[in-house]
């Protein structure tokens, strides 16, 4: 299930809902993310083993636990001024 807030964010970000079942589905990095959230992806290396989409990698998903609830859908930034830490 999505909010509102994931709704907009994966319109603008032209992710479709087959691309984000196939994060759900081969997220093997979790973390906390506050708030009772968890944020899920898929790392660097499995997303090449898959060879299902060269994105896979490049956006996580935030989780509410207590109603199973898609918070965002967010890019992972490796470098440069915009760069995220620990995710």
């Amino acid at each position: 299930m999505l909010s509102h807030h994931a709704r907009i964010r994966c319109a603008q970000r032209g992710i479709t809902p087959s691309f984000l079942a196939a994060i759900l589905h081969h997220a093997d990095i979790q973390r906390p993310a506050g708030s009772n959230c968890r944020l899920e992806r898929v790392s660097q290396e499995r997303a090449r083993a898959l060879n299902l989409d060269d994105r896979l990698s490049r956006y996580a998903v935030v989780l509410n636990e207590s109603n199973a609830q898609i918070v965002t859908v967010m890019p992972l930034y490796r470098h440069g001024r915009m760069a995220r830490r620990h995710i």
